[in-house]
């Protein structure tokens, strides 16, 4: 049997494609490109925002941004336009259904936001982010081109914060290569860890020998960093996903069914330990940061909460509460440190505050849709699942402690998006067996 697996060195594994398929093909790689690369460098020289206060700052709009995001929708569209036979099977699918279900109740959101204009501004910047990836991915040639042009992008961003790390001092909590924090070097290396494994378990020879080495590299920033939420997940979701695949796979049980009962049990014997043990919610926090806050993150939650019961059904409006100026609750009533504050540190409580009970039911179901899609994979590309489950377990564990749902452009967002929308795009086995059996 032919080896099916991607390769840079083998394009005859990628079938052939017009210009507008492989600019579909890069658009994934292109997008994550601006955030992982071009946003941060532009901000590393323009020195960073001239405002005083972050929640001033942010509220502003960025003409750039604006610029290249309208680009990049209308290329999109281009590039689409012989493949528009296609949309709308890609549209009914349930992961794209449940994504622009939560982007209609934000629209509808925007009409009781204290700040309409801030918000329909994000929301439009959303919308085009969700657009060029369901373009992108679910009217694709195939998912090996998109991938390769992935892992071209991870060597170039590995690269490229190896030397920064050698030529700009560390912050005084870890080094944070060419992003404003170390959290941000640590996510965009937990991304391209994650990655890398994919690519080391499908390539050969050089390429191999080249990923296995971008691993190692990547591996070592997210240590310098300190980002011990990222550093954490890295190590031990690859390490759980490797088992249950392996499990599902040789047992031929469903993997979906064997996923929800492992979540279940795993959160019902946590449960039954703590309470046995006294092993509570503080004693967890000082084994992980060193204190009983989560490194201040009980303060912030405090406060999310209290805001979150004045409004739980329906939310304060999408994207409405940080980072909205002066007129803001977060401006006026947040405690300390809080005002200076861009997030919750925890996506889920982000949710809540923006969209309420509504937008967070929403959210539940598409996790549980995208585990479901990649869970799917599990018989007949293994590795491909294995992918897909790291990163939506990544980014879905990532989000109790730092906040990413839906918010403009984040890395870890995008990479849901991703992993949850790749089991739409057909492989290059999938395309030849449709051509040989037509």
């Amino acid at each position: 049997m032919t080896d099916q697996r991607i390769s840079f060195e083998q394009p005859n594994t990628e079938p052939k494609s017009d210009f507008g398929g492989k600019f579909l093909s890069w658009l994934p790689a292109l997008i994550f490109a601006y955030a992982v690369l071009i946003a941060p460098l532009m901000m590393r020289t323009s020195g960073g925002p001239d405002d005083g206060d972050i929640n001033i700052a942010a509220s502003k709009s960025n003409f750039f941004n604006q610029l290249f995001w309208l680009c990049l929708l209308s290329l999109a569209l281009l590039a689409s336009l012989k493949r528009l036979h296609k949309l709308p099977a890609v549209l009914l699918h349930p992961v794209v259904l449940a994504i622009f279900a939560y982007l209609a109740i934000s629209a509808f959101s925007v009409v009781w936001s204290p700040v309409p204009g801030i918000a329909f501004r994000r929301l439009v910047l959303q919308s085009i982010l969700v657009i060029c990836f369901v373009l992108s991915i679910g009217l694709g040639d195939s998912r090996e081109a998109m991938l390769n042009r992935m892992l071209v992008l991870i060597v170039l961003s590995v690269a490229i914060n190896c030397i920064a790390v050698l030529v700009i001092p560390p912050t005084p909590i870890g080094y944070a290569g060419i992003y404003p924090q170390k959290n941000g070097l640590g996510a965009v290396m937990a991304f391209a860890v994650l990655f890398t494994i994919y690519g080391v378990s499908v390539k050969t020879g050089l390429i191999r020998a080249l990923l296995i080495l971008v691993l190692a590299l990547a591996l070592a920033l997210l240590f310098i960093s300190q980002s011990k939420t990222s550093l954490g997940l890295t190590l031990v979701i690859p390490f759980v996903v490797y088992i249950f695949v392996a499990l599902a796979f040789h047992l031929q049980i469903n993997a979906y069914a064997l996923i929800l009962l492992l979540t279940s049990t795993g959160l019902l014997l946590a449960a039954f330990v703590s309470a046995v043990s006294g092993f509570g919610f503080d004693e967890l926090s000082m084994a992980l940061f060193e204190d009983t806050t989560f490194t201040g993150r009980t303060v912030i939650w405090s406060f999310v909460l209290d805001v979150i019961s004045r409004s739980w059904l329906v939310g304060q409006g999408y994207s409405s509460f940080w980072g909205v100026g002066v007129d803001s609750i977060v401006f006026r009533e947040a405690p300390s440190f809080v005002s200076l504050l861009l997030q919750a540190h925890n996506g889920y409580l982000d949710v809540l505050v923006e969209t309420g009970a509504v937008g967070l039911s929403i959210l539940l179901v598409l996790i549980l849709i995208a585990l479901r899609s990649a869970t799917k994979l599990v018989q007949r590309d293994p590795q491909l699942a294995r992918l897909c489950l790291m990163l939506v377990l990544f980014v879905g564990c990532h989000n109790f402690l730092e906040s990413s749902w839906f918010r403009s452009f984040s890395p870890i967002w995008m990479l849901f998006i991703v992993a949850a929308l790749l089991p739409i795009l057909p492989s290059a086995a999938d395309k030849a067996m449709k051509s040989s059996v037509s």
